[in-house]
């Protein structure tokens, strides 16, 4: 649950998206872990690294799944199957980890970070919903300074 609840922390990833993952989609590049979401691969922080590839290496190779190739980094009770989004989404909340607004708050905040042609091919965004969360993060300062002048303008003509 830790490496699920980090790739919707870190990357805003659809619980669907999240589920979906195998282990193609992870690599080395330079010497360092990486993700693939779309088409661009993603440097790893180490932890994740960690904790991704031990899902892959020691996840239980007991019963149906001793007879079945590791597809899924999170694998369902059916063989070949990865698990439920409602599941997982259970779990997450459970932990305190609320879906909509982390993947809201991760989203916003890498879209502060990134133009939205660069966050769209890293997450698997289409451009113009890159875009979109773009101008939900775009902090408009202007209200704020009009409201501090109109509230200096007054103190002022409060002391004359």
């Amino acid at each position: 649950m830790r490496a699920a609840g980090s790739l919707l922390l870190l990357f805003g990833q659809h619980l669907t998206h999240i589920i979906a993952l195998t282990p193609g989609h992870l690599g080395v590049q330079d010497g360092h872990q990486t993700i693939r979401l779309d088409s661009t691969p993603i440097r790893l922080p180490q932890l994740l690294a960690t904790l991704l590839t031990r899902l892959v290496e020691q996840q239980p190779r007991q019963g149906w799944r001793g007879n079945t190739p590791v597809t899924w980094l999170f694998p369902g009770s059916r063989p070949g199957s990865h698990r439920s989004a409602s599941s997982l989404a259970r779990v997450l909340t459970r932990h305190g980890i609320l879906i909509r607004s982390s993947r809201a708050t991760a989203l916003i905040q890498l879209a502060e970070e990134l133009p939205p042609a660069v966050l769209a091919p890293l997450l698997g965004l289409h451009v113009i919903t890159a875009l979109q969360w773009r101008r939900r993060a775009a902090t408009d300062w202007t209200t704020c300074l009009q409201a501090r002048q109109q509230a200096i303008g007054r103190l002022h003509q409060n002391k004359n």
